[in-house]
């Protein structure tokens, strides 16, 4: 396992700055951390982990909270496009996206596995691999499957989605643009 944190890029630390978060690093433990910059109760906490794997874990006063493994820090980036971008919405007055997220609302070229495998689900792109896990039954849903979506896009098009009132290019109506 690598023993410097993750660096994250200087275009998601201005996405994450536009939220109010700020990038600082921990080299104790090898740990990039997203801080709130007002008092709040949510920081991010990024990690390497086993097969040059990095996490994503939400730490609050009460608890800690893995959100998602990725296969490479590209893949976590674009996760956390999406986490901040609906705090985005918010913050200039765009209602929130809907993203919708069964199974069957997986991009093409992606599947879940039904099956649980150590409490996560896992994301696979087809010819790939595994890419992503996320922790719960449920929740890893409404993680897994928008992000199989926002993979499909650059990061411009998908902060453009974020800042755009019907989520163009990434939604259509109530649809992903990119599914059926």
């Amino acid at each position: 396992m690598p023993t410097t944190p993750p660096p994250l890029s200087d275009d998601l630390r201005g996405w994450a700055r536009a939220v109010g978060y700020v990038c600082t690093v921990d080299d104790t433990t090898a740990t990039t951390l997203l801080v709130p910059e007002m008092p709040a109760p949510t920081r991010y906490h990024i990690r390497w982990r086993a097969n040059a794997r990095v996490e994503v874990v939400e730490a609050s006063a009460e608890e800690m909270r893995p959100l998602l493994f990725a296969a490479s820090t590209a893949i976590l980036e674009t996760f956390l496009f999406g986490l901040f971008g609906d705090d985005l919405r918010e913050s200039v007055g765009l209602p929130p996206l809907e993203l919708p997220w069964a199974v069957d609302d997986l991009a093409p070229g992606y599947t879940i596995a039904e099956q649980l495998s150590r409490g996560h689900r896992v994301l696979t792109r087809t010819g790939v691999g595994p890419i992503a896990a996320a922790p719960d039954p449920t929740l890893s849903l409404l993680t897994l499957v928008p992000l199989s979506h926002f993979l499909g896009l650059s990061v411009a098009d998908l902060k453009q989605s974020f800042l755009n009132e019907a989520g163009r290019p990434l939604m259509s109506g109530r649809c992903y643009a990119s599914g059926r």
